[in-house]
Parts: C-alpha cells; structure tokens; sequence
C-alpha cells in the first residue's frame, strides 16, 4: 500500500472530527462552511437575489458556542489542581518546555486532555535527535540535546499496525503525516506535507526502532498529478548506553482506554445538537426580521377615500388621526412571540445540558460504603476515565525520555498523575476518616493514605513536610469516653452493656 494509506477507521471518522472541530472553532468557523451546517431555503434558486438572500440569511443567525464552553469547564475541572508531578533530575526542563517548543508538560497535557475530551483520541511520540554516539550529560543539561514528547491530532495518525511479541501487544508501525517547510524567504512560507514512518525492524532480541521520513516528488513536469514518494531521511533513535530502543516510543491516548482501537468521541452528540440549534437559531431570526415588526393596515375604504381623503399616506402616531369612512377599520398585525423556531431552540437547550450533565455524571443518593466502592469502579464518568488514561500516557512518555537520559530509571522516580477530584466523585468525610483508620490500623503506609488526601485535594504538603510539620506541632491525644460514677442516678443501668456503635449489632453497612 502507500505511504499515504489512510486507514478505514480513520477514514470513517473524519466527517465527525470535523463537525468537532469546526463546533470548537466557533460561530466564524460555522459560518465559513456556509452549506455544509445551514443549507440554503430554496437550493433550486440560483438567481443572484436568493443568493443575496442566502448571505444575509447566515449573517443574521446566531451560533452559540455551547461545545467549547463545555469542554472548557470540564478541562478546568481536571486543572483546578495542579498534576502530581515526579520527575529525576535529568527530565526537569520538561516541565517548562516538553515538545522543544516552548510548551510546559502541563500545558501539553491540558491540550492532550482536551483533544480526548473532544474527538476521543490523540498521539504522544517521545522523539530524541539522531546521534551516531550517546549523547554526554553536559549537552543534555545544557540543552543541546534532550528528548521531547510530541502531541498529534487523532487525523495525522493515518496508519499503524501491531505485533505480538511475547506476552506483550506492541506497535510494529506508526504513519504519521505532518508539515515541513518547502520555501521561506524570511517573509512568507509555504508547507506541505511529509510522512514520519515508525517501524520495528527485525525480529526477536535483534529487533530496533527506526524512523523514516517519506516525501513527495513530480519527477515528470509535464505531469504534475504523478508523483513519487521517497525516503528522504532514516534514523535510528538510541537510548543513554548508545543500544537502539526495542518498541516504538509511540501511544494512543483514548477515551476509553489507550489502544490503537479509536474510541468514542465524547463531545460528538453535544456538537451535534449545537449545528442543529444554530440551524433553528437561523429560521428564528429570519423570521424576526421578515414579521417581527408591526404592520399597519386598514379595511373598508374606497378609492375616492384613499386619494381624496387620505391623500394616499397615513400618519401613525399618537398625535396623528385616521379619518375611517363608516364601516372602516384599522390596526395592527403582529406574529405571536411563542413561535416554532424558538421552541425548538430551547428545546435542543435542554438536551444540550442533558448531554453536558452526563460528561460528569453524579449521583445523590443513599448507598453503603460496599456500594460506593463498587460504583466508583463501574460507573466512573468520561472525564475521570480520560484524565486517568492521559495520566497513564504521560508516565509511559515520561519513562521513555528518561531512557535517553538515565541508564537506569526507578518505577517510583517517575510519576504524573492528573487531577480526578471533581464535584461528583469528592472524598466525602466518612471515606476520609476510613482512610485514616486504615493507616493507622497499619493496612496501608502513610505515604499510600497522603497519596490519596493528595489527589482529593486535601492534603497538600509532601509526605516529608507533613512529617516535619506533625513532629513539630503532634496532634493532640484522641478524647476517651468518662466512665460515669455508679452512685450517681444519672448512670447507666450497670446491667445493660453500653451500645456505644449502634450499627455494631446490626447487619446492615454504614451509610456514606
């Protein structure tokens, strides 16, 4: 096949990518594709007054960008807390500039999440420069040479495939189509596409990465459509001992999970609903604009009366009279303000907060505390599934970065973790004292229980300042219960054992 062969899931998605896209754009972008979301009202006149017609039929409707405001308050949700970031020392500049480029791990991954968010699916490619020796800590402390981690559109991911080695899935191939600079002289430029082919070449323990950069040439001029696809560069990444990598340092980023399989796009239905609010917004103030004003008119008068009488005008105001012949009358017609346009714009408004209300779901009811932690995992929301797998696809990319850096990488010295404590899925007060019950029943460590509070966002010092903090200030002792004096005729009947946890005779669970 060539190397421009998209493949047919990609194929199939990328009419709802661009509805997603054009939705997020705004009303400009909506607006720009003329036909495509408003067709015309009568596409059989092609005279140049319904074309006239047309244009100002568009200008007066209103697009109301419901999807990007969506997306923005649930990427704001995840953001509202900065990510638990662990870093060794020789990855710290991605912190500030992750891609090369001057954009921040956080930064990337906010875009990361919200490319999820909106279409389902996106690309990280942890890349380093080509070098024929291991580059020295000096060059990659001073910048000369350092990994980065690239962000690809779910569109520029055209082809792939996988192979089974071992146990373990591994991609074998990875197209990817990306612009490259064909003339710059210093005040315009202009671009055109390449392909960056990866590959696992070979097989078994002599398996390597290789990278190959594909392009385009005409090598006939006289048949400009016929063109040749060529390597033009190939390079062999390598890790810090100078040993080529053993799997593509490439991930899918999924609303589902991180698989080559293209998810679900979450903000698809919403978009949807917002082109079909935008089309009844266009029929309302079309209709606004052709009856919404007050029309005079009068009956019952004659010829003579209209152009002896009346002159041929009428005077409306209040200081004006109308002289009416006998049986004459006059008024005003005036359209009703409860028109259908506008009751099918409030009624896909309605929808369109169903659709949002579901992206974060919440549920406000009594359960146990068996139930809860059974419904956290089986009913776990859109946002906390894709925060969660574009945490999981940072660490991988965070690890494979730190093979072009470090000879050895511990699993605990790396770690990026999003935040999932939303409205709906909040510590409530019952699991937090349950948590620290179980750090101090010795079921957990304390750095598992600050862990958690962390991610909750109630905890906010690391696990070594909250133990100089509790040393230095120590909690004061649990209050005991006062054992009350049998003499006094306020005292319990000595006979009756206390009942201090009323749930504890019973079978049935707390209630959180």
């Amino acid at each position: 096949m060539p190397v421009e062969y998209v493949r047919r899931e990609i194929a199939s998605q990328l009419s709802k990518w661009t509805l997603i896209r054009d939705c997020l754009g705004g009303q400009q972008a909506i607006k720009d594709a003329t036909t495509k979301y408003l067709p015309k009202p009568n596409p059989a006149d092609g005279s140049d007054e319904n074309a006239y017609r047309y244009r100002s039929y568009v200008e007066r409707a209103v697009y109301y960008n419901v999807s990007r405001r969506t997306l923005d308050a649930l990427v704001g949700q995840v953001f509202i807390r900065e990510p638990i970031t662990v870093l060794p020392d020789s990855l710290d500049m991605l912190e500030d500039n992750a891609d090369g480029i001057g954009v921040g791990l956080d930064q990337q991954a906010k875009k990361t999440l919200a490319e999820v968010m909106s279409y389902g699916r996106c690309g990280l490619l942890t890349d380093f420069p080509p070098m024929d020796v291991p580059a020295s800590k000096q060059d990659i402390d001073e910048g000369y040479v350092r990994p980065t981690i690239s962000l690809f559109h779910p569109w520029d991911v055209i082809n792939w495939q996988t192979v089974i080695i071992g146990a373990r899935q591994l991609l074998s191939l990875v197209v990817i189509v990306e612009p490259f600079v064909t003339d710059d002289d210093g005040f315009t430029t202009n671009f055109s596409n390449q392909w960056r082919i990866l590959r696992l070449v070979g097989t078994g323990p002599d398996r390597y990465y290789q990278v190959e950069i594909w392009r385009t040439s005409v090598p006939n001029p006289s048949e400009p459509n016929n063109k040749a696809s060529f390597i033009f560069q190939t390079y062999q990444p390598k890790d810090a001992n100078g040993k080529p990598l053993r799997e593509i340092p490439f991930t899918f980023v999924g609303s589902i999970n991180n698989d080559p399989t293209v998810d679900h796009a979450p903000l698809y239905d919403l978009a949807t609903l917002n082109v079909a609010h935008y089309r009844n917004s266009a029929d309302y103030e079309e209709s606004c604009y052709l009856v919404g004003q007050p029309t005079p008119y009068a009956a019952g008068l004659t010829e003579h009366w209209v152009t002896e009488i009346l002159k041929g005008s009428i005077q409306l105001g209040s200081r004006a009279v109308i002289p009416l012949p006998e049986g004459g009358t006059a008024g005003l017609l005036q359209v009703q303000p409860n028109s259908m346009p506008f009751e099918a714009m409030q009624h896909k408004e309605r929808q369109m907060v169903a659709l949002g209300a579901r992206l974060l779901e919440q549920k406000d009811v009594q359960r146990t505390y068996g139930e809860a932690q059974l419904e956290e995992a089986s009913q776990m929301s859109i946002l906390t599934s894709v925060a969660h797998n574009v945490s999981a696809a940072y660490e991988l990319a965070l690890r494979w970065c730190a093979q072009f850096t470090e000879t050895t990488v511990a699993e605990e010295d790396v770690e990026y973790d999003l935040n999932t404590d939303f409205p709906a899925s909040r510590m409530s007060p019952e699991e937090r004292r349950q948590l620290v019950a179980e750090w101090q029943g010795s079921a957990i460590a304390f750095s598992e229980m600050r862990k958690v509070l962390t991610k909750a966002g109630v905890a906010e010092l690391s696990d070594e300042e909250a133990k100089t903090e509790i040393a230095a200030n120590p909690p004061p002792p649990p209050a005991t219960a006062k054992i009350p004096n049998s003499s006094d005729p306020r005292a319990m009947d000595k006979n009756k054992k206390p009942n201090n946890n009323p749930a504890a005779d019973s079978n049935e669970e707390p209630k959180v």
